[in-house]
């Protein structure tokens, strides 16, 4: 895309919604593991409306999380292109540890092995965020649970800008803020002063799953700036 592109960052819309899960599938594609488990089948039509049903439930149900999108536009009179999403929440309790507290599993994974292995894996995932949570002494931390950006509108500065709208809101208030990387985004995350406090996030899910792919995510933290 050329350099006539301008990205803005904007509180999204419930009409968003769909067209933003698409972002985040064309985003990862099947290059994340823990996105193919976490949003079953999320490039078929009828993973994208299960995975925008419960996109659209938590940003109804959680005012602590603020959902993102970039948008550019190509000239002053083009129509306004969605080209990422960011979800931010402000976490002052630790995340449910088990998954069935959290999400509805059975609609969510119906097939048993699946719901097994997500449940296992999300028990793992939010270790070290819970740690950082219970570490703030009841201030809270911010979490930037989700980040893609279309793979057509990179590098135009879509991923920095969703980043710092968080890090910013972060700083006013003195705060950490953590996120679980794709080893492809740390370059991105560091840039936005992200150090690694874990190189590759430990996941045991057991023999019955060996073959299965396991996520490949680093633990990063970013302390405030005054």
């Amino acid at each position: 895309m050329g350099s006539a592109n301008k990205v803005s960052v904007a509180l999204l819309s419930d009409e968003d919604i769909p067209t933003c899960f698409q972002v985040v599938s064309k985003s990862f594609g099947h290059d994340a593991p823990f996105v193919d488990i976490y949003f079953p089948n999320h490039d078929t039509p009828s993973g994208q409306a299960q995975g925008s049903k419960r996109l659209l439930a938590w940003k109804q149900t959680d005012p602590s999380s603020t959902f993102l999108k970039a948008v550019t536009q190509a000239g002053p009179d083009g129509p306004e292109q969605i080209i990422g999403l960011a979800v931010w929440t402000l976490m002052k309790e630790a995340p449910e540890a088990e998954l069935e507290k959290a999400e509805n599993v059975e609609e969510n994974w119906p097939d048993r092995d699946d719901r097994e292995f997500m449940a296992r894996l999300w028990r793992e995932y939010v270790a070290p965020r819970s740690r950082i949570v219970e570490e703030s002494g009841g201030k809270g931390v911010y979490v930037l649970e989700l980040l893609a950006v279309h793979p057509d509108y990179q590098r135009l500065g879509a991923g920095a800008a969703l980043v710092e709208w968080g890090t910013s809101a972060a700083d006013e208030l003195g705060l950490k803020s953590v996120v679980e990387g794709t080893p492809v985004a740390r370059r991105l995350y560091e840039k936005c002063g992200f150090r690694v406090e874990i190189e590759e996030m430990r996941f045991d899910t057991g023999k019955e799953f060996a073959a299965r792919r396991k996520p490949k995510l680093i633990f990063m933290t970013r302390a405030p700036e005054s």
